[in-house]
């Protein structure tokens, strides 16, 4: 009887441990949210080229704390942890002008690290796929041409005495 016991508490216990996991798959993802002040054109099925222009500045708050004061065509950046960002804006339309304060709860991706929100497209739009995309770095190939190869005083690559 006593085994029996034993058997019963190692299982829910394991059981415990795997749905804790389960949950901290979703809830404990990461992601580096990319903020973006651009504007753009829109040639989607609704709005068939609609010129959106981007705002003089726009403060992000994350967490209550600035993360970046953005001009036109800036990029800033913050960390996040979670299904859902929530971020607060603070909207400049043009230079001196009346500031508004605007709040975002952001579902995120759980398939991109990175994430890229356009907040022109966050403000203005309802539609998720016009300003959220995936992050894609650059990628850097360096060429033959571009190394330099440093030859010593008597010809040798300096492994010499």
């Amino acid at each position: 009887m006593k085994t029996n016991k034993n058997i019963i508490y190692k299982i829910v216990v394991v059981l415990v441990l795997i749905a804790i996991c389960f949950i901290m798959i979703y809830v404990g993802r990461g992601h580096t949210l990319y903020f973006d002040n651009v504007g753009y054109n829109i040639l989607g099925e609704d709005i068939a080229g609609a010129d959106v222009k981007a705002p003089y500045r726009i403060k992000v708050y994350v967490k209550g704390k600035e993360v970046a004061d953005l001009k036109d065509g800036d990029r800033g950046m913050a960390m996040w942890i979670g299904p859902k960002a929530h971020i607060e804006l603070e909207v400049t339309e043009e230079k001196g002008g009346d500031k508004k304060r605007m709040s975002y709860d952001v579902p995120l991706p759980r398939a991109y690290d990175g994430v890229v929100i356009n907040l022109v497209g966050l403000i203005n739009l309802e539609r998720y796929e016009y300003y959220i995309q995936e992050f894609v770095p650059l990628a850097t190939t360096s060429t033959k041409e571009d190394e330099e190869v440093v030859i010593g005083d008597f010809g040798d690559l300096g492994f010499s005495e």
